[in-house]
């Protein structure tokens, strides 16, 4: 170990960490959820039961946004809030928003012409859709507005390495940011399949079944950064709570690969007792009457609330050239009033003013990097 901010990390107890500290002092829900954020696969009899569609009127504003974009000269980077003046597909996301993701935690909107279009033409619209819901946050040290969610050719065991980055399965997991969206631009030859489970019915089974897990639990795990902080964070971050209320809101967050790759760069092991829940926990997401799956297909744009449920992806195969590789583009947001959070729960860290709910941080951003703003009401 030769960072010397790891070693310092890896010598806090969990009765140092201000974040447990903080969490103990916050009371916690002992009774069951029972809301719209509660459902499993047999509460979808299809997809059309929750699946929005665009029609004529969405596809002539999408028309005339992207004609006035290549108009103005806009590029992805340049894309202003003012330049967008979609007021029916706004009322649209806005409700989606506030009624479909705040509440089940998902949603989906088909019937995009991708093939009207250039990718970079998609990329402005869809960032745009993300202005029109919130405010889109960076998804990588590079401060990239976008993430192509695309094989590199890189193994996903190695240090450092992001799921999207692979082909790999990638198990239940949330996304640092408040809303995460996805279009997709080309599907796989074969797997590739997009999964959610309720994160609120599987606290209500860890209720029913293993009410001993719950102290571990709203302590928290620590989180490798991946080596994308900036200067004024750590390269682990402190205890991040699995589940955590505020003020009635119950929010989860859960990344399994980065808990593990923060252990192996702390050089500490897993103590039997964080296995077990561990492995309880994925194995729970794993249930089959948990898991609602959707094949996204081109032009289609999916969104997830990543303090109510995980996602989740199954491995795939390329297809054959010259048909197009699968190409997600990743959109991170920032969105008011969807759920009420604790500190401990996004990272926020009064020193910088940084939280997640504001992406990760370019290399050269300098501290406070934004309002200090905690908290999604």
């Amino acid at each position: 170990m030769t960072d010397p901010r790891i070693a310092l990390i890896a010598a806090q107890t969990a009765l140092h960490s201000p974040s447990v500290r903080m969490g103990a002092l916050r009371p916690r829900r002992l009774t069951p959820v029972d809301d719209a954020s509660v459902w499993q696969a047999s509460s979808f009899a299809s997809m059309e039961g929750w699946l929005r569609h665009l029609d004529d009127k969405h596809l002539a504003e999408i028309d005339r946004l992207i004609a006035g974009l290549r108009d103005k000269g806009r590029t992805l980077d340049t894309v202003q809030r003012d330049d967008i003046e979609m007021p029916v597909l706004t009322a649209m996301l806005q409700d989606m928003l506030h009624t479909d993701i705040a509440k089940r935690g998902f949603s989906m909107i088909r019937g995009f012409p991708v093939e009207r279009y250039s990718e970079q033409e998609i990329e402005m619209f869809f960032w745009a859709v993300g202005l029109c819901m919130g405010k889109g946050v960076s998804q990588n040290a590079d401060g990239d507005r976008l993430g192509h969610v695309r094989s590199q050719g890189l193994d996903y065991d190695r240090l450092n390495v992001r799921g999207y980055q692979t082909q790999a399965h990638l198990p239940f997991h949330c996304d640092p940011s408040d809303v995460v969206g996805l279009f997709c631009m080309a599907k796989a030859k074969r797997g590739g399949l997009s999964s959610v489970v309720s994160g609120m019915a599987m606290y209500n089974a860890i209720l029913r079944e293993h009410p001993e897990y719950l102290d571990l639990l709203y302590r928290g795990f620590r989180y490798d950064r991946r080596g994308e902080e900036t200067a004024f964070q750590a390269p682990i971050s402190d205890f991040v709570p699995v589940f955590s209320q505020c003020d009635g809101d119950l929010s989860m967050r859960y990344v399994r690969k980065s808990i593990e790759t923060a252990q192996q760069k702390l050089g500490l092991p897993f103590t039997a007792e964080e296995l077990e829940v561990l492995d309880y926990m994925e194995a729970l997401s794993q249930r089959p009457e948990m898991i609602y799956s959707m094949m996204l297909e081109p032009g289609d744009m999916q969104f997830c609330n990543n303090y109510l449920v995980l996602h989740s992806r199954t491995a795939y195969e390329e297809a054959d050239p010259p048909a197009p590789k699968r190409n997600l583009l990743r959109l991170w947001i920032k969105a008011k009033g969807i759920r009420k959070l604790a500190p401990e729960c996004i990272e926020f860290d009064p020193a910088s003013g940084w939280s997640r709910r504001e992406g990760i941080p370019k290399r050269d951003a300098v501290a406070p990097i934004h309002e200090a703003d905690w908290s999604a009401a």
